[in-house]
């Protein structure tokens, strides 16, 4: 028996890292859904099942080699791998589980990226809509924002810009957060029914699944086990950590009541933030990424609650906000190349340009597919009547094919 080769020991560090990614997927639909009761759970859950089943098999049709192959369009996406045929047995990687142990990671974190705007907009469109958006978001959006992060060698983020982002908060928050908003602004305030109490128990669930999983995608993100492996481990449980304490504290001074849910979104915050900067930050520096992100984070929802968008516009503020916070803090505390070191602002400039990019190609594409849908196959799943102020939760032209005296079951 031969001793296992660095490559190996590459691999099914990818591997573990990729199942406990995974576990982020359920773990969105069940803390986010839970805040909105079992029934909004439920409607989380079959959204993220099907999302995730939509880029899987996107990914193995081809998209893989739109995120990491060689160039279709120059620094824009890859040429498309039917069937990972390049990474198969026979064509010279049969001796190497590496280049498809990264295949399995890299497509797990898109199944968090479409988990997270899944778990946003599942209350507001029907579960038609949703499928079809999912597989025109992910194409035209998902596979070029991925490509930019983790194409080292030519994408325009990474290559071009130099911008630092080790675990892709580009594509996997900040492109799918901006992307459900822009669902969520086209369906608009009156496309969401009355909603249940918050179930504690599904958000507490979702929520732990969230903070271990979130570890997966950190650390696998270095794509080896070496000297930064660890490194960016501790600095992901710092921010988490930091993220928890001060949502927390925001809690106690404003409504001086904290709860487990605070703490959860606070921990949330600090892990979306902290993804792109795991590997270059010191363990200080994660520490007060993490309470920065979750302060930014909580006084933003309070804007978003104000204006009366619901958990939906809760979901995309946490990744927006905290991707944002996260990839200008790489610009000023680095090591090497931020501010503090450096001297310049070369790296916070190519920071911000890629984020507000991102952010508003995502935005402007997701609410024009939307808006398409909403005049071809129907995009919501409840319509406000202007002559009673009841939910409908059944779209008009369906209402009409229920049997007579059966309107009831439009309320199901």
């Amino acid at each position: 028996m031969t001793a296992a080769t660095s490559d190996q020991v590459d691999a099914l560090l990818l591997l573990i890292c990729g199942a406990f990614t995974l576990a982020v997927v359920p773990g969105l639909a069940f803390f986010y859904g839970g805040m909105t009761g079992r029934a909004g759970a439920a409607r989380a859950f079959r959204a993220v099942l099907t999302g995730s089943a939509v880029v899987v098999s996107l990914a193995v049709l081809g998209g893989y080699g739109m995120i990491v192959g060689r160039p279709l369009i120059p620094h824009v996406v890859g040429r498309p791998d039917p069937g990972l045929a390049s990474l198969l047995p026979g064509t010279g990687t049969s001796a190497d589980p590496y280049p498809l142990a990264h295949a399995g990671y890299l497509i797990a974190v898109c199944a968090v990226a479409v988990a997270v705007a899944g778990t946003a907009v599942a209350s507001r469109i029907t579960l038609r809509a949703w499928t079809v958006f999912c597989t025109a978001w992910t194409l035209l959006v998902l596979f070029p924002a991925c490509y930019a992060v983790f194409a080292l060698s030519d994408g325009w983020a990474v290559a071009g810009m130099q911008v630092v982002d080790f675990g892709g908060a580009l594509p996997i928050s900040l492109a799918a957060g901006s992307g459900a908003a822009g669902v969520i602004l086209a369906c608009g305030r009156n496309a969401q029914g009355p909603l249940e109490g918050r179930r504690l128990t599904l958000v507490a669930v979702g929520g732990a699944l969230v903070w271990v999983g979130w570890f997966g995608l950190t650390v696998g993100s270095e794509g080896a086990l070496d000297g930064f492996s660890a490194l960016i481990g501790v600095n992901t449980l710092l921010a988490s950590s930091g993220g928890a304490l001060m949502w927390i504290l925001v809690d106690r001074v404003l409504l001086r009541r904290p709860t487990v849910t605070s703490a959860l979104c606070g921990a949330v915050s600090g892990l979306v933030a902290v993804t792109p900067a795991s590997g270059v930050l010191t363990l200080g520096w994660s520490l007060l990424l993490g309470a920065l992100a979750a302060l930014a984070c909580a006084t933003m929802v309070d804007v978003a609650a104000r204006a009366r968008f619901g958990v939906p516009m809760t979901v995309c503020v946490i990744h927006i906000v905290a991707s944002l916070v996260g990839l200008l803090f790489i610009g000023l505390f680095a090591t090497g190349g931020g501010m503090i070191d450096s001297g310049n602002f070369d790296l916070f400039v190519a920071q911000a340009v890629a984020a507000i990019g991102v952010a508003a190609f995502s935005f402007v594409v997701s609410a024009l597919v939307a808006l398409g849908l909403r005049f071809t196959v129907g995009l919501t799943a409840v319509r406000y009547r202007a002559d009673r102020a009841v939910s409908s939760r059944l779209p008009d032209r369906d209402r009409k094919s229920l049997p007579a005296g059966r309107e009831d079951l439009a309320a199901e």
